[in-house]
């Protein structure tokens, strides 16, 4: 690493500082828990809510996913069959794509070709 021309050298002197901004940390230690404390996570509630959207299944019983192009060659992944509030799950799952997306009537298009990371996603959401 090269020094830059306007770098200035800080004196380390062994002088105490004059206003020392930690000094009132050090008064209320005695009210901190011991060391690295365990965190415990809430258990889940039984009346938790529910998912705010649900996805029907297929005839044949597969993921409502599919691959559309659109005009001027632009390709969207399309999850159909979508009840309940979409923007969340399209909130989601722009997150786990990295991608843009819209939510449209019963479905959602997400921009480009993201099959397998929506199915996964969903197969993950949709287990009880």
């Amino acid at each position: 690493m090269s020094k830059s021309k306007n770098s200035k050298k800080i004196p380390l002197g062994g002088a105490p500082l004059k206003n020392n901004p930690f000094a009132a940390l050090g008064e209320g230690r005695g009210d901190l828990p011991p060391g690295n404390a365990p965190v415990t996570e809430a258990a889940p509630t039984e009346n938790a809510p529910a998912q705010p959207y649900r996805i029907a299944k297929t005839r044949k019983g597969g993921l409502p996913v599919t691959v559309e192009k659109r005009a001027r060659g632009k390709v969207v992944t399309v999850v159909r069959n979508i009840s309940g509030d979409g923007a969340s799950l399209l909130k989601d799952l722009k997150r786990r794509c990295g991608a843009g997306g819209v939510v449209r009537e019963d479905s959602i298009e997400i921009q480009g070709d993201h099959r397998e990371k929506v199915k996964a996603y969903l197969k993950e959401a949709m287990r009880p």
